[in-house]
């Protein structure tokens, strides 16, 4: 690490944040940046005013902060939208006071998620002038952070559809091009994340893929070329949660889920496991024991991240199916054989729930019967 690493130690890490909404606390995060933090584009809009909550329900920050609510029970912590429709960098430096100061809504943040980048290019005409000034306004964001005892982080911009200057403006901006935004605001970003010791999170590697690979049109996620609507804005917050919470597993390939896997949690108690040779859908623990509490337990809840440009199958597996039952982001899936073909996931966040159901039926046996999952391209 060099000596301006050393120099800029981090204050708070995306752990503490985590810790500290698991022991109640607000522990606020922003987001500041412009249109595409702002929600321009989403159901309900309503163009944030310097210094004030943002009232916009449907943005990415309003989303994070909903699934972080769940995931914590902590209905206290918030997430603040600081973004901008049309604004740049610069309009970041001169109004940073305006939106973070004493006074302000969102004084008491603790951790800022700086953007910007995606307007800068309409201010150079060539690609070292952008590159610069705006590696100039984002070093002078991160110092006034680090300043007043706030921890800055970095994010790339939302990938956008402009593999070309629009005719109409190829003479005014040379530069309004996708690619002129990646190789150069986002590494810059990338270098300052090295520099500076900040956390990244790569909001355009992301985007781009779920552009390329998500099954809805283009026309439905990103319509004027530049601005996410609501499922983009969902899948931004998906990602951004997966990048903070600790207990997410990304899966891009084939995955096992079971009682050994180190994320899982809310499962049963240890002891009550059941070892066994490997068996034919290859698990070799398992949970089935019987209770006599009556009572519908959760017996298993997982947080997966679908990162595959291809489909997946979520299966799952029990010994005799009676009466577990799977909930996925909420939506109830009976298990109704050994193996059950569950759903179809593609890109995003699902969260997975088991439970052993309640046995108000007197032919139901009171037990518990899960063996794990399987997440298996398509």
């Amino acid at each position: 690490m060099d000596g301006k690493a050393k120099m800029f130690k981090k204050i708070y890490t995306f752990n503490d944040a985590w810790s500290q909404w698991k022991a109640g606390n607000k522990f606020p995060i922003a987001f500041y940046g412009d249109s595409t933090i702002d929600g321009n584009n989403t159901t309900g809009y309503v163009a944030n005013i310097l210094g004030k909550d943002s009232q916009s329900p449907n943005t990415f920050c309003k989303k994070l902060e909903t699934t972080l609510h769940l995931a914590t029970g902590n209905n206290r912590l918030r997430i603040y939208n600081a973004g901008f429709s049309g604004k740049d960098s610069a309009f970041g430096v001169a109004n940073i006071n305006a939106e973070f100061g004493i006074g302000t809504d969102y004084s008491d943040v603790k951790m800022v998620g700086i953007g910007w980048g995606i307007n800068d290019r309409l201010n150079y005409s060539d690609a070292k002038a952008y590159r610069d000034g705006f590696k100039a306004n984002i070093i002078s964001q991160i110092n006034w952070f680090y300043s007043r005892g706030i921890q800055p982080f970095l994010l790339t911009t939302q990938a956008i559809v402009s593999p070309n200057v629009d005719t109409q403006y190829v003479s005014q901006y040379p530069l309004r091009t996708a690619e002129a935004i990646n190789s150069i605001a986002n590494e810059v970003k990338r270098e300052l994340s090295v520099e500076y010791n900040l956390e990244l999170i790569d909001i355009n590697k992301f985007t781009e893929r779920f552009l390329l690979y998500s099954p809805t049109d283009i026309a439905t996620l990103i319509p004027d070329r530049l601005h996410f609507g609501d499922i983009g804005h969902q899948y931004e917050a998906d990602l951004i949660f997966a990048h903070i919470s600790p207990q997410v597993i990304f899966v891009e390939t084939d995955t096992k889920i079971d009682y050994s896997t180190q994320k899982v949690i809310n499962g049963v108690n240890e002891d009550k496991l059941t070892y066994s040779p490997i068996d034919q859908y290859g698990f070799k623990l398992y949970a089935k024991y019987p209770k006599s509490d009556g009572l519908n337990t959760k017996i298993m809840e997982a947080w997966v991240f679908i990162n595959s440009k291809d489909e997946m199958s979520l299966k799952s597996y029990v010994s005799c199916y009676l009466n577990t039952y799977i909930k996925i982001n909420g939506v109830v899936y009976k298990s109704e054989a050994l193996e059950t073909i569950l759903s179809t996931l593609s890109l995003g966040l699902y969260h997975l729930e088991v439970f052993s159901g309640s046995t108000n039926n007197v032919d139901h046996v009171d037990c518990v019967d899960f063996k794990g999952f399987h997440i298996k391209s398509k």
